[in-house]
């Protein structure tokens, strides 16, 4: 179903819905209870009074009767003669003429209708308004000595009190709404606190943190899910390990045929030059595969322990520019210029310096690894910046290549994945893979996306030492991050950018 808009209706969240649910029912129910008290309580009070005005009436038309058959006196004199209720006048009509107790009531006070009814011999009650205010007419016959009485009854004290009954439903009713409403909103909150418990030990688990389980419940109606979704946590941490452990015992079992492979092409080294150049050549292929192939191994065996948790070392806190620096000097890349640049608009006080607590060593061969890539198929490191962002410390690599196609840059972090000219390039294609999963092990995160330099820009982010919750960092449990988080040039989900929350190489 389309709006006039074009865009697609969305129906309310299920928190809203019950709210709404609630609120509308208990609306509905307490419109209906008051509209039903009103009714009953109006019908009643209007019986009420007519049977009153009614005994009234017939108690002063038989005085006027006796007074005007007995007595003979004038219609004045028996009228006055009669005390009518407060509020109450009296008429009249015989031979022609009206008679009142008020010089303010006459003939226009009775209704049309009710004369009619009087004049032709029967008993008669109408409300009416006289002169704007309520009243009670009632008539009544008088065979006996050619008249008809009528008596006008004020009834404004009645309306007054089916206007205070009204208000009172109303205010009932309006009440009743609130309370439904507040009622949706706990129900809702405890309908939905079992979904917001699963989601976040949802969320934990794709964080990194596989041990983490649904606490055991008492409530029958979710110890069903509950137990399924343990299971299928405990089973799928069983499937990880098994894949884990089977990848180390083969990197390991493969540890020693190549080291005698490694200590043979070694031994022919020596006796390089008393091979033919056609041997030689082979034995320089051999070595160059070798050595990728101890690479990939190492690579590996790193994947492995970072997957089973044994790759978790003892973290220390340490300056992310004095790392990166360090890095940089370990490799070679003395004159790569590493650029600080200003915290962001309300991305920390200035000089709060970019701490991070982090395994020296692993984030250490992960960044080699990034500059790595960018010397390998990017066709040069550029630059390095490092910048804090809140809560997060980054460092941005940019390198000289043609960039990574947008389709790509998240799948460059897949293992073995090859983009553009990369298949035709030595390597293990294991290295961004290393990357996403040291810089997951540390509850960050990293991504590819077009650098302002023309290549390619990899940004890591870390939790910074001194944010919220030391380096486990606010907001993005386990270390994934939001495709519209802000990218490395400062826009917010920039197009082709993409975000690799766990894993993945370029």
């Amino acid at each position: 179903m389309r709006s006039t808009t074009g865009r697609r209706w969305r129906s309310p969240g299920l928190r809203a819905g019950v709210t709404l649910s609630f609120t509308v029912g208990a609306s509905a129910l307490a419109t209906l209870a008051a509209l039903g008290t009103h009714a009953l309580t109006r019908e009643h009070l209007l019986n009420q009074r007519e049977e009153s005005a009614l005994r009234q009436a017939y108690g002063d038309a038989s005085s006027v009767r006796e007074g005007l058959r007995t007595a003979g006196l004038p219609v004045e004199d028996v009228l006055a003669a009669i005390a009518p209720p407060s509020g109450s006048e009296l008429l009249v009509q015989r031979a022609g003429s009206w008679y009142s107790t008020s010089l303010d009531a006459g003939a226009a006070d009775v209704p049309a209708p009710l004369r009619e009814a009087v004049r032709a011999g029967s008993a008669a009650t109408m409300w009416t308004r006289v002169q704007g205010r309520p009243v009670l007419a009632v008539g009544v016959p008088l065979p006996a000595v050619d008249a008809q009485f009528y008596e006008v009854a004020d009834v404004q004290e009645l309306h007054r009190t089916l206007g205070a009954v009204r208000t009172a439903l109303g205010a009932f009713a309006l009440s009743t709404a609130a309370g439904g409403a507040l009622l949706g909103v706990w129900a809702s909150g405890r309908a939905v606190a079992p979904l917001n418990a699963v989601a976040r030990t949802a969320a934990r688990i794709a964080g990194g943190e596989t041990g983490t389980r649904l606490p055991p419940t008492d409530d029958p109606d979710l110890a069903t899910i509950v137990g399924a979704f343990n299971s299928m946590v405990e089973a799928l941490e069983e499937q990880i390990q098994r894949e884990a452990r089977f990848s180390s015992d083969v990197s390991h079992e493969l540890r020693s045929p190549l080291t005698t492979l490694v200590t043979s092409v070694a031994l022919l080294q020596r006796r390089r030059e008393e091979l033919p150049p056609r041997s030689q050549r082979a034995l320089d292929l051999v070595g160059r595969e070798l050595e990728r192939f101890a690479r990939t191994l190492d690579d590996l065996l790193e994947l492995g322990r970072l997957e089973s948790g044994a790759g978790a070392r003892e973290r220390t806190r340490v300056d992310a520019v004095a790392l990166v620096r360090q890095v940089l000097d370990g490799s070679g890349r003395t004159g790569v210029p590493v650029h600080v640049a200003a915290p962001r608009a309300g991305g920390g006080a200035a000089g709060a310096g970019f701490p991070v607590r982090v395994d020296t060593r692993q984030l250490s061969r992960a960044l080699a690894n990034l500059f790595d890539n960018a010397d390998r198929h990017g066709e040069g490191l550029l630059a390095v910046q490092v910048e804090r962002d809140g809560p997060w410390v980054q460092v941005l690599v940019d390198d000289a290549g043609p960039g990574v196609e947008p389709a790509d840059r998240q799948r460059i972090f897949e293992r073995f994945a090859r983009a553009g000219s990369r298949g035709s390039l030595p390597g293990s294609g294991l290295g961004l893979s290393l990357v996403a999963e040291s810089v997951r092990a540390h509850a960050g995160a990293v991504r590819c996306t077009a650098s302002p330099l023309g290549g390619a820009r990899f940004v890591v982010r870390l939790p910074a030492a001194d944010g919220p919750g030391g380096a486990g960092g606010p907001g993005l449990p386990g270390g994934s991050t939001a495709t519209g988080a802000p990218g490395a040039d400062g826009a917010a989900g920039s197009a082709g950018s993409a975000s690799v929350p766990a894993r993945g190489e370029r």
